[in-house]
């Protein structure tokens, strides 16, 4: 068998131990070198440093071919999100994800990963000591784990309910939104929100920083772990119909808006993320809508150097579809012409034309003047042939 492990505490290198002992295949990851030494002089299994999450760390671990992946890390969300690409990415066959927190333990047990939470089973087994009772079974204690969610969790709304929400809450201007995070984005974001009077709550878990962002913009800053179900049930995470994700942690960002969305029935969740090679996979987590600061710098700068006529305005991730802004020279072939008569590269659409002070959506009769600015939506490769065109002279 070939095993992937994530994380070299006590419990990693103890099971890397144990299988390399019976003769299996093992690769440990982890991000601190210095945990190595627990494995000892005689391990005979592979060793990697870096971040479980990475895609490139994962498979110089040998993932693609790795028949059991194990994330024991200190951290839930590291392993939930490591869980996830080895499920979801790689189709490693058995996947095992140590996470402290029972509730969240349980809420990925329900979307398919196969989590393991001692917390539950040690608090069982001591709460029987204490009142000299027998142990119980693992599937017991394991049963106490879906009471403890019961318990905080009994206000999460219904399957139907949620589809309605969901439903009701197309096309409406957000009434509750929580965003996640209290660094300098998600301070900027919810100064700008309760400036346009948005319902808004911060949610911050460090204390020196709570306070501080607590002296300015008052109740509208919560403490506490937004990535606790404790805390979504406290902060009404049932009702918001937005969540902003924007924490330095990519993983606490994913988990937030997965459950947010699976289990709250959010309507709308939008996650940061730091690192861009995380982008595929949140669209594989079905993650839809992302922010990530480096790769819109990245655009920017690329699409200033290829087609320095055209400003970017957004891009639609699925579909790959541009939505660009272009000012038409006076020499464009373009310019003076009915659109019905241009002839304009496959996958691109002219959409409105700002003349002056005035705009107007654009029709087959629609006459282009040079200076007018012109809004496409169009494919990349289309782009480059609109720009080609545009900048032939007569």
């Amino acid at each position: 068998m070939r095993a992937v492990i994530l994380g070299c505490g006590r419990v990693g290198s103890t099971l890397a131990l144990m299988l390399d002992a019976e003769g299996h295949e093992v690769s440990v990851i982890d991000k601190e070198p210095d945990s190595f030494r627990r494995l000892g002089e005689y391990f005979r299994g592979r060793t990697v440093t870096g971040l479980g999450i990475d895609v490139e760390v994962l498979q110089e671990a040998g993932i693609e071919n790795a028949d059991v992946f194990l994330a024991v890390t200190n951290g839930d969300n590291t392993n939930i999100m490591a869980s996830q690409i080895a499920k979801v990415k790689f189709g490693v066959p058995k996947v095992l994800a140590r996470v402290y927190d029972p509730l969240r333990a349980q809420v990925y047990r329900e979307l398919g990963i196969e989590t393991v939470s001692a917390t539950m089973l040690v608090a069982g087994m001591l709460f029987d000591r204490l009142f000299d009772r027998p142990y119980r079974s693992i599937p017991d204690y394991l049963e106490l784990t879906q009471q403890a969610c019961r318990l905080y969790t009994a206000d999460l709304p219904t399957p139907e309910q949620i589809a309605a929400h969901r439903a009701s809450a197309v096309g409406n201007r957000p009434s509750y939104i929580i965003v996640a995070g209290g660094g300098k984005v998600g301070y900027q974001l919810t100064k700008a929100l309760l400036q346009e009077g948005y319902e808004v709550l911060l949610v911050e878990k460090r204390p020196q920083r709570y306070h501080l962002l607590r002296e300015e913009l008052g109740d509208a800053v919560f403490y506490g772990d937004a990535c606790e179900i404790r805390t979504m049930v406290r902060i009404g995470m049932e009702r918001a119909d937005l969540v902003v994700a924007v924490t330095g942690d990519d993983e606490d960002n994913l988990i937030i808006c997965q459950v947010a969305k699976r289990w709250f029935g959010v309507p709308r969740t939008i996650a940061r993320i730091n690192n861009p090679r995380n982008e595929e996979i949140f669209r594989m987590l079905e993650i839809d809508e992302t922010i990530s600061a480096t790769t819109l710098l990245f655009q920017l700068i690329e699409q200033e150097v290829a087609v320095g006529e055209f400003l970017p305005l957004t891009l639609l991730r699925k579909g790959r579809l541009e939505i660009v802004e272009m000012v038409l020279p006076p020499t464009s072939p373009m310019a003076n012409k009915p659109i019905r008569e241009l002839t304009l590269p496959p996958d691109c659409l002219l959409v409105a034309v700002v003349r002056g002070d005035s705009a107007k959506v654009v029709t087959g009769d629609t006459i282009l003047q040079a200076g007018d600015i012109v809004i496409a939506l169009a494919t990349p490769e289309a782009l480059e042939q609109l720009h080609d065109i545009m900048s032939q002279k007569k």
